[in-house]
């Protein structure tokens, strides 16, 4: 309701502009404005804005829409003729009744009742036809202009929701190899009766609850994720007791961050699937760091599985996580990867992420 009143003051205002504009520019400078003389101008005028409304709200959607060619065109066509036979007619009955001056040829002429025989002369033909098209053509280039609006409205909405369908689909995705090889895990350590057992299922536990609670979440805060992290690479290590190492470092003050959840799991994945090798000992590092406003990660490994590793655009987990920071940061991160023969490097950068003003970084180091 709001917006049509809107829409009707401004209109409103713009027909009266012009409307104002016309009434004047035939005016000289030693002449006054008179409402008698302009009086056919307006009443002409309202019919003619009468028709642009008729035409672009009703005629060409009804109408051309609906591919009804000749009647559209036989319509405009007796509108054309009404309006030719009515301006030709209150230009006449108005100079009859004193109203406005007739022309100077005939200003000592008794002025006779408007006859069919002038009105179908070309000279009074030509004003009201082009005033006419003039409008009609306005009329067309306004429905246009709404029609392509509201294309484009409804583009951006598909759009929208293509792009919220797609990261519900994208946070949606978890990693059937870990799935199968933590519970592979699990199981081994509870058929040789380890210890660790009992502490592998509370951090599964943990990372599963985590992922079905946050699926649905745009923001966690940042130590939350950081938890998550910490317990994934705990499971990580109880598969590979000798052979791995991971430094995984902190720095900074994580409590004023937000991040969006499961975003860097899938670089993590990445370092694990394939910078372990089953011969050597494995170094994995990672990085998290806070700073104002902006969430730094790096993820260093050796490449030991290199035939699966030649095409780093190819790995679906990097793919997926490239399109979720696209949607969910667009033009608010900076991911770079440098892939050699030997080593995977990653660095991606996060801007925005701050909720609250920053405090004094408090810097604390995990290196396991």
């Amino acid at each position: 309701m709001y917006k049509k009143a809107i829409r009707f003051i401004l209109h409103f205002l713009i027909w009266g502009g012009i409307l104002f504009i016309m009434t004047l520019m035939p005016l000289r400078p030693e002449e006054t404005f008179s409402f008698g003389r302009n009086l056919p101008f307006i009443i002409t005028y309202s019919y003619l804005v009468c028709f642009f409304y008729l035409n672009a709200d009703f005629l060409t959607i009804r109408l051309i829409q609906n591919k009804k060619y000749f009647t559209y065109f036989s319509g405009i066509a007796v509108i054309l003729v009404i309006y030719i036979c009515f301006h030709k007619y209150i230009f006449s009955l108005f100079v009859q009744l004193a109203y406005f001056p007739p022309p100077r040829m005939m200003a000592n002429r008794p002025m006779p009742f408007p006859d069919l025989e002038r009105t179908a002369s070309v000279g009074r033909i030509i004003l009201p036809f082009t005033q006419f098209f003039l409008f009609w053509i306005l009329s067309l280039c306004y429905r246009l202009s709404l029609e392509w609006l509201s294309t484009n409205k409804r583009n951006k909405e598909i759009e929208a929701e293509k792009s919220i369908i797609e990261l519900a689909y994208l946070k949606a995705q978890i990693n059937p190899h870990f799935i199968f090889n933590t519970l592979n895990t699990i199981y081994s350590l509870t058929i040789n009766k380890n210890e660790k057992a009992p502490d592998a299922i509370l951090l599964y536990s943990d990372i599963v609850r985590y992922v079905f609670d946050k699926i649905d979440t745009n923001l966690v805060p940042l130590q939350e994720e950081i938890d998550y992290i910490a317990n994934y690479i705990d499971l990580q290590k109880m598969r590979f007791i000798n052979k791995l190492n991971i430094e995984f470092e902190i720095k900074g003050n994580t409590e004023n961050q937000m991040i969006a959840p499961l975003i860097l799991i899938a670089f993590i994945e990445n370092a694990f699937q394939y910078g372990i090798s089953n011969h050597y000992e494995s170094i994995i590092s990672f990085s998290i760091e806070a700073s104002d406003n902006s969430i730094h990660f790096t993820s260093k490994n050796k490449k030991y599985k290199k035939d699966e590793f030649q095409h780093i655009g190819k790995n679906i987990g990097i793919q997926n996580t490239r399109r979720k920071l696209n949607l969910i940061y667009p033009d608010k991160h900076r991911l770079s990867i440098k892939d050699s023969n030997d080593v995977f490097d990653l660095d991606l950068i996060i801007y925005g992420t701050s909720v609250t003003k920053p405090v004094v970084d408090q810097n604390h180091s995990l290196i396991n």
